[in-house]
């Protein structure tokens, strides 16, 4: 069973709500509906940048770490996106429920540090798009059921003009994690998630552009932004517009647009769900521009005949109201824990992918750069097939970090059979929950027991009989032959590994390829273990290499997410049992089928 969320109120007392940011959204849409709502005691108010005890009649702090988790039920996160994931992880792991606006998480790895800090902390992270709340979707969701067998979902929001806090941290990539597409696309996803279910998105194709993000006449003014002075600090490196097209594994089809800026003139939300036996289309405005379309219109469309069906028209904003209403619900409710991380994770992996997609098309036409000045994490590098190098072909290669487990040897079953007899030794009885120790590969194994909650005492009993079945551990077909030819075209070649460093070099040595490597390095002998960069980077060090002349192949998220903190090409592996959604949702620069492929991205290194 369950076990009932911290801070949960009880007696049917109000929620006890800290709200934390008081920028725009902080002061404009939380703060008045929490101090109105008869359900919520706004307690406390957090910004560093306030000044005296006081905000409004409430207690003012300058850091959640003055937070005291008995005196707090739920804090509601409203600063920028860069500090979403940070501060929440603080609350929860204080045990403090916290409510993340959009986007809950700018990366797949603060997702994962989410998950970790929920589950340890024993709160509860809450988070969904407002716009699920409004009433045309509510109808919408209604009335979708008679469309049929779902074929092809339209989902867009195009503002006339509208780029926020032009200037500001919303237009820096560093800060905000992306433009028009973090921003107003998270919405979208969140808003046509329900209807397309669990299904997991097989293909993504996307592209961004900057034509008004740069231009002062496109800033949302309605929002009340002070009008920058002279030259802004920086120009904008985000996208203004972005658009996709996804594809589930039930071959459900999505089109996605989302834009801060356009030609047209005025904003306009619109989702169509195409089905087997009729389209409903809904035609409205989220947000809060006053630049809108005239109310909210559903119509039916089946066989060539057109019907309105009738929908409440909302005042503005009255979605928040509702999502209010239902929260104290869900913090009460004994299954929310992950629920909602687990559908960030997908939306953040599904946006991961789509300027995966936009960086590739960039980097083959090497012009959406020079012409907008867009940032290169959102238009440099590329998701890649097998033979695709993109913009890493610019700095020629020679230079190759291995992960050991899935990417060289199958070390699926000994790893199993170890990890039960560890679980069975020092937890009792009961099965082990190795597929859950399985999508944490690439961590290091105390790093893997903590996110889990289980015994450091593991390790020991794990080590031993790891050691034991060594001899059972092959390489995958085709390694040898892969790392022999890497080594007559002039490469050098380390391994970066979760293991141990004299448990990866002992198992290389028994395989007989110790001496392909240049150096084995193990998560026990740098300071922090993937998914941070460190132990790339002692590879490098080691080496005596630049980050552009190197590439990381991985089987993992935390692989990935390692390499490009390092700065190097981030090279996913799917030969192995590796979570191949999750690594795609990443959005590596190349994805390998098979060993062999690697040489399609390692011509002969240059001699001079």
């Amino acid at each position: 069973m369950s076990e009932r969320p911290t801070g949960v109120p009880t007696g049917g007392r109000p929620v006890r709500t800290v709200v934390v940011g008081l920028g725009w959204a902080g002061r404009s849409i939380w703060l008045p509906r929490l101090v109105r709502h008869p359900s919520y005691e706004v307690t406390a108010v957090v910004d560093p940048a306030a000044e005296g005890p006081v905000h409004q009649g409430v207690p003012l702090h300058t850091d959640v770490v003055e937070l005291a988790p008995d005196s707090v039920d739920l804090a509601v996160v409203a600063v920028p996106n860069h500090l979403h994931a940070d501060i929440a992880e603080k609350l929860l792991a204080k045990g403090i429920s916290v409510f993340v606006e959009k986007p809950v998480c700018i990366t797949s790895e603060e997702a994962d540090r989410l998950a970790a800090a929920e589950r340890e902390g024993g709160a509860v992270l809450l988070a969904s798009s407002a716009a699920r709340f409004r009433a045309d979707i509510g109808a919408l969701y209604e009335h979708v059921r008679s469309v049929g067998r779902i074929r092809h979902i339209d989902a867009s929001w195009v503002r006339a003009r509208g780029v926020p806090d032009a200037g500001g941290w919303f237009t820096q990539a560093q800060l905000s994690g992306g433009g028009a597409l973090v921003d107003l696309g998270w919405h979208l996803l969140d808003t046509v998630s329900p209807l397309l279910g669990a299904t997991a998105v097989e293909q993504v194709s996307g592209t961004v552009s900057g034509d008004f993000v740069n231009s002062g006449s496109a800033r949302a003014r309605w929002r009340g932004d002070e009008e920058p002075h002279g030259t802004p600090e920086a120009a904008a490196d985000v996208e203004d517009t972005a658009r996709g097209f996804l594809v589930t594994e039930d071959g459900v089809s999505v089109s996605l647009r989302a834009s801060w800026a356009s030609h047209e003139p005025r904003d306009l939300t619109l989702i169509r769900v195409e089905g087997s036996a009729g389209t409903t289309t809904l035609r409205c405005t989220f947000g809060f521009s006053p630049n809108r379309h005239d109310g909210s219109a559903l119509t039916h469309t089946r066989d060539g005949e057109s019907t309105e069906v009738p929908v409440a028209q909302d005042p503005i904003g009255a979605e928040y109201d509702r999502q209010l209403d239902a929260l104290p619900a869900e913090l009460a409710d004994l299954d929310s824990r992950g629920r909602a991380v687990a559908a960030a994770r997908r939306t953040i992996g599904v946006i991961e992918r789509l300027y995966a997609s936009a960086r590739g098309r960039a980097a083959r036409r090497h012009a959406t750069t020079r012409e907008h000045g867009m940032d290169p994490r959102i238009t440099g590098l590329t998701q890649g097939t097998p033979t695709e190098t993109t913009a890493a072909g610019e700095h020629p290669k020679s230079i190759v970090v291995f992960d050991l487990d899935g990417v060289i040897v199958d070390s699926t079953e000994v790893m199993r059979k170890a990890f039960s007899i560890a679980y069975a030794e020092v937890v009792g009885e009961g099965p082990a929950p190795f597929e859950e120790y399985n999508r944490h590969l690439g961590r290091y194994f105390p790093d893997i027991m903590r996110i889990m909650d289980l015994p450091l005492e593991m390790e020991g009993p794990f080590v031993r009989e790891s050691y034991r079945m060594a001899h059972l551990v092959p390489m995958f077909d085709g390694v040898p032959e892969l790392l022999r030819t890497l080594r007559e075209r002039g490469f050098r070649l380390a391994v970066a590994t979760g293991k141990s460093g004299p448990r990866a070099r002992s198992l290389l040595q028994q395989l007989g390829v110790l001496d392909l490597f240049d150096h084995v390095i193990g998560s026990d002998e740098i300071a922090r273990p993937k998914p941070a960069p460190d132990i790339v980077l002692h590879a490098l060090d080691l080496l005596g290499a630049e980050a552009h002349s190197a590439m990381m192949i991985g089987d993992a998220v935390t692989d990935l997410a390692s390499a490009r903190g390092a700065g190097v090409t981030a090279v996913a592996a799917l030969w192995g049992e590796s979570d191949a959604a999750a690594l795609l949702a990443a959005g590596p620069d190349a994805v390998l089928r098979e060993p062999a492929d690697l040489l399609a991205l390692c011509p002969a290194v240059a001699t001079h």
